[in-house]
């Protein structure tokens, strides 16, 4: 069941770091381990209480063993925005760890829930390896529809 939950809360954030190519690296995002090479959504934008394939496609420099994620959003609302509470995960529950060093590629569909409100949304994802080295941060500013 926690797993479960893991992966939805990751697939969430995905879709909304991929929508629209509207994510940047972190200002900052010194030595990243990971390098994007392409983030993409079917369909695009991701529609509420449908399905939506996202795909990852990418480049790591060194092998993880273990690591972890914090993914920070924020809902705007009543002319302000609003944090939403921050995910802490373990990578490896995610994905089969170790994950090799070299091209990396990773695709997923899920179901916007439901009751995800529609809107803006923005945010941030970083990732550390066993080491708490940079794998890579990311910005996001989307609207899901």
């Amino acid at each position: 069941m926690i797993k479960t939950i893991i992966l939805l809360l990751i697939n969430f954030m995905l879709i909304l770091i991929v929508n629209g190519d509207i994510w940047n690296y972190c200002e900052g995002n010194i030595n990243p381990t990971f390098k994007i090479n392409k983030l993409t959504l079917l369909p695009d934008p991701p529609l509420v209480g449908k399905d939506v394939t996202v795909s990852l496609e990418g480049s790591l420099n060194e092998q993880i063993t273990s690591g972890s994620s914090i993914f920070n959003v924020a809902f705007f609302i009543n002319g302000g925005w609003r944090q939403l509470p921050t995910f802490h995960n373990d990578i490896c529950k995610v994905l089969s760890c170790p994950v090799s060093a070299g091209p990396f590629t990773y695709s997923t569909s899920i179901k916007v829930p439901i009751f995800t409100p529609h809107g803006q949304y923005k945010g941030q994802l970083t990732l550390t390896d066993q080491s708490n080295r940079n794998v890579t941060c990311l910005t996001f500013q989307t609207y899901l529809k």
